[in-house]
């Protein structure tokens, strides 16, 4: 009744001429004629008249309707046919005839049933009437000959009643859910390709702008030949050195582009080779970018450093010309500004130490380092421009520069505490501060691998062959009280100070994504962004900080369990992982530097349960582990063919995250943050430190409901989570600090071609969308997005207690995304995310079609959710539907579960219902058992069975 349904669909079978049977006449008179028959809800106190009844079968739906005529059915052809029917079944007759929709007339005369077709099976007539599609009108004295299934339209009469009925084709829908989340190589593979483009493009304008530089320079320098009291060892010396940076940068640009040919005509076409060697293609094309960009970055470091002596020792010999001849010891002239013979010897002597320090350190024709004579490397800290090692500060190793919430760090204390229990204790009594310990051990097993697996000058790898005792005295300097503060003070003071150096060239693109951090595990390149939260995840899961730990976790977790050692890829292994309650919270902190240095950021990335969640990855993306259940035949990706195994699956979920760009997606009205990885793989939501909390006390259990779904089968549409995170940073340069908690999941619609996306909680109250409020919606997205790029971040923004609708949608339209887009990072959904009374309007009030295996394990699947989620007293989730029009499939995911029904629910529940009228619709917030069971009643209203003659009932 006006687009709304009263009684939900049921699955009904039809033995013909039995007691389940009725004849066609008997349906007509008690189900169409009838008007005092009453509708099945109770709620509904409106007759027949007012309501449509649809029969649903196989690839077709009959729409029957009942209408009033101006005039009742006229009887005088009744005579002709009385022999033919019953008396006691002629006072009222019913009549049929037929009308063309095509033609738009009548194309049948009015004939009376007779007493066979009254007597008809109804059942009988469903079928014929399903499955006659050949049949034409035969009408020709009307020249009809259309279809009789889908350009008729059969009505019955009785009195001044007619009972309409319509044929509909339809296509009922399949329900696609995720089993497991596949690898794209060929998005990565094109992606690395247009990196390389990029990189040839940036370098190569890098190259003119140091060209212009160093001419500049130059034609400053010989223009002071003529100075009688510039001395012209020092001029030719400057100009040595310039010549000499010269020819570095002309050499650096030819081999770096041979290089980037070379790569791109080895690794662009690798169709021929094995699949084993395609991947070591695939990994060196992955890792070559960013090596080049850093090696770069390096080179162009060094040389700015050394253009830089070189132009103040110009600068010095140019204040001493203008000063007319003045010294340091000529007492009766001063000398103006810093114009002194100091200032040039001290350049000198800076320019001499700078061609001794590169000259050892860098091989520019081979885009190589030489190695160390132990083979130590570089980056064991953050590297320098000239090979030196940033020190860590003792000043900031605290970790109250950045606050951390004191429940959330207890347990990782805890988690600490127990890694380095009696069954690790070992590790403890080596040093007495752990953290140093567990870099130095990951240090020395780095360079063992290196040194064992490398017999070749690495490209792209540095390592020094100087003496490093100044290094150890930075390490071993002391801060005071008052030094701290003094340091303090001159940084606020001169933040705003511009010390740009006139004689260096700005790197620009190569500057970008802080190369001088640390290199992961294996030498991988992880940029980092402020504005991109995952790339500082992926960067903290791919250092050797993080695999220490994480290994520790792991040796303890086996030590436990009593079980032999694992290489941790068996079925067995990954279920007893996840099935873990031990918590393995891993906290990791690492620091930017400068050149000269002084730190730039501090970043701090905590990791809540690492090896359960680790294992949720290893049986999610790798669909050889995961036995719940054959995928669809469009889950089969180009490049995913093959299944990663072992370490490739941590680094394919690394590489993911290493780009991302914000995204304003739509739909919901908590105002929380998200952001999207470049290959559309995983969603990255900001979530408050409430649910972060709630999420870690429930833990346990949703990893033992997911080891059900992934090693038993249990039917599951659960949006997988695969990592929680508390990420923060101090930028010191801008003196911008935040702290953010985020959960990473994956993208329902990955690889999909969605046309609509409906979010669905079950309840009508305030959950329609207008164009209006879509587009204020997503002003205001773009508005918050603006706002955490550009200014402050408060932990607890990221989420509202107090909204009724706390849901976003996790949309994709499959389309590929650059993440050096200018738009990238605050791009707004294409297609708007819909409620439930949208999706009412959509369907026209009725349900929508699904095959009879789709609904029943679609069915199955939101008991099996909803009764976990109502059990760990989560509210507030909802459903997420893509309509997918070309594969014909409904892609689906529960999301938004790690809100429980706390006190401040109960609260937003009371207020709400306070201004509610009798009969309006309940609100949004209620108890988890009743929003349990107003959930899956809306599921069977908004979805129903088509069987076909092949289900069973």
């Amino acid at each position: 009744t006006n687009k709304t349904q009263c009684c939900p669909a049921e699955v009904k079978g039809i033995c013909y001429y039995s007691v389940q049977d009725v004849s066609l006449g008997q349906f007509l008179r008690d189900s169409c004629f009838n008007l005092s028959l009453k509708c099945q809800n109770l709620s509904c106190k409106k007759s027949v008249i007012d309501h449509s009844l649809s029969f649903i079968h196989n690839d077709g739906l009959i729409d029957i309707t009942v209408e009033r005529m101006d005039n009742p059915i006229p009887t005088s052809a009744l005579k002709q046919q009385q022999e033919d029917i019953d008396s006691s079944e002629s006072d009222e007759p019913i009549a049929t005839w037929t009308y063309c929709t095509k033609c738009g007339i009548v194309v049948t005369p009015l004939i009376f049933l007779s007493k066979q077709t009254w007597q008809w099976s109804f059942g009988k007539f469903l079928e014929v009437y399903f499955y006659n599609r050949d049949a034409l009108m035969n009408a020709p004295g009307h020249r009809c000959a259309c279809e009789l299934q889908s350009k008729s339209v059969l009505y019955f009469g009785c009195g001044n009643l007619a009972a309409r009925f319509t044929y509909e084709k339809l296509s009922p829908y399949s329900v696609f859910c995720r089993r497991h989340l596949p690898f794209d190589e060929t998005f990565h593979h094109a992606h690395s390709l247009q990196e390389m483009e990029n990189i040839s493009v940036s370098s190569s304008d890098l190259f003119v702008r140091f060209d212009r530089q160093i001419e500049a320079i130059t034609r400053e320098t010989r223009d002071l030949f003529g100075s009688a009291v510039n001395k012209p060892e020092h001029l030719q010396a400057v100009l040595s050195e310039l010549n000499l940076v010269s020819a570095e940068v002309d050499n650096a640009s030819k081999v770096l582009q041979e290089k980037i040919s070379t790569v791109t005509a080895k690794y662009s076409d690798n169709s021929d080779g094995a699949k084993t060697k395609r991947r070591e293609y695939n990994e060196a094309l992955f890792n070559f970018p960013w090596y080049s960009r850093r090696y770069l970055f390096t080179l162009a470091s060094a040389w700015n450093e050394r253009l830089s002596a070189a132009g103040q020792v110009v600068s010095a010999m140019k204040k001493i010309q203008h000063s007319g001849g003045s010294s340091r010891g000529d007492s009766t002239v001063p000398a103006i500004g810093d114009a002194s013979t100091d200032d040039v010897i001290d350049g000198m002597r800076r320019i001499r130490q700078l061609q001794e320090t590169y000259s050892r350190n860098y091989n520019v024709k081979n885009m190589t380092v030489a190695r160390g004579q132990k083979g130590e490397s570089l980056f064991e800290g953050n590297v320098l421009p000239d090979g030196r090692v940033a020190a860590d500060d003792e000043e900031y190793d605290s970790d109250n520069d950045i606050d951390f919430e004191d429940d959330i760090d207890a347990d990782v204390l805890a988690s600490r505490n127990r890694m380095q229990g009696p069954q690790v204790s070992s590790l403890a009594k080596r040093s007495s501060r752990p953290k140093k310990s567990l870099r130095q051990r990951a240090s020395d097993e780095y360079k063992q691998s290196s040194i064992t697996s490398d017999t070749n000058p690495v490209p792209l790898d540095y390592s020094n062959n100087y003496d490093t005792s100044g290094q150890l005295e930075g390490r071993n300097k002391t801060v005071t009280a008052g030094g701290a503060v003094k340091s303090a003070l001159n940084r606020f003071f001169n933040r705003g100070v511009n010390r740009e150096d006139p004689f260096v060239v700005d790197l620009g693109f190569i500057g970008k994504g802080r190369p001088r951090l640390q290199l992961g595990i294996g030498g991988i390149v992880i940029p980092v962004f402020d504005d991109q939260p995952s790339t500082i995840i992926a960067h903290s899961l791919a250092s050797t900080d993080y695999d220490v730990q994480f290994q520790q976790f792991v040796a303890a977790s086996t030590s436990e369990s009593r079980s032999k050692p694992s290489h941790g890829t068996s079925r067995k292994e990954i279920e007893r992982r996840m099935l873990g309650r031990n918590k393995s919270h891993i906290k990791h902190t690492f620091r930017d530097f400068d050149e000269k240095g002084q730190q730039l950021c501090k970043f701090v990335c905590t990791t809540f349960w690492s090896l359960q969640f680790n294992a949720v990855r290893h049986a999610f993306m790798n669909p050889s582990i995961a036995t719940s259940g054959k995928e669809s035949s469009s889950e089969g990706m180009t490049g995913a063919s093959t299944p990663p195994t072992g370490f490739d699956i941590e680094k394919s979920y690394i590489r993911s995250l290493a780009t991302s760009f914000a995204w304003a997606a739509s739909g919901g009205k908590s105002g929380a943050s998200f952001s999207r990885t470049s290959d559309n793989r995983f969603v990255i939501k900001c979530i408050s430190r409430t649910e972060l909390q709630m999420f870690l006390d429930c833990a346990p259990a949703y990893f033992e409901y997911l080891s059900k779904a992934f090693f038993h089968g249990l039917p599951t549409v659960l949006c997988k989570i695969v990592g929680v995170y508390q990420i923060g940073y101090h930028n010191r340069v801008t003196g911008k600090r935040t702290m953010e908690q985020v959960a990473v999941m994956q993208n329902i619609f990955y690889g999909r071609k969605i046309s609509k996306i409906f979010d669905l909680k079950g309840s009508l109250r305030g959950r329609f969308t207008r164009q209006g409020n879509l587009e204020k919606d997503q002003h205001s997205k773009r508005s918050s997005y603006h706002r955490r790029s550009t200014g402050s971040s408060d932990s607890e923004s990221s989420g509202s207690d107090e909204e009724d609708d706390e849901s976003l949608s996790i949309a994709s339209d499959g389309s590929e995304k650059d993440e050096n887009d200018k738009d990238g990072k605050a791009k707004a959904a294409s297609i708007p995310t819909l409620l439930d009374g949208d999706f009412l309007e959509f369907t026209s009030g009725r349900p929508l079609p699904l095959t009879d295996r789709a609904k029943a394990v679609f069915h199955m699947s939101i008991l099996n959710d909803t009764l976990f989620l109502s059990i760990i007293n989560v509210l507030d989730y909802s459903i997420l539907v893509g309509i997918d029009e070309e594969k014909m499939e409904l892609v689906v995911g529960i999301i938004d579960f790690m809100r429980q029904y706390d006190i401040l629910k109960q609260m937003e529940r009371v207020g709400k219902s306070l201004p509610m009228v009798v009969g309006s619709e309940a609100p949004t917030i209620i108890q988890p058992p009743l929003y349990k069971a107003r959930f899956t009643n809306a599921m069977e209203r908004y979805f129903m069975t088509v069987p076909n003659k092949w289900t069973t009932i």
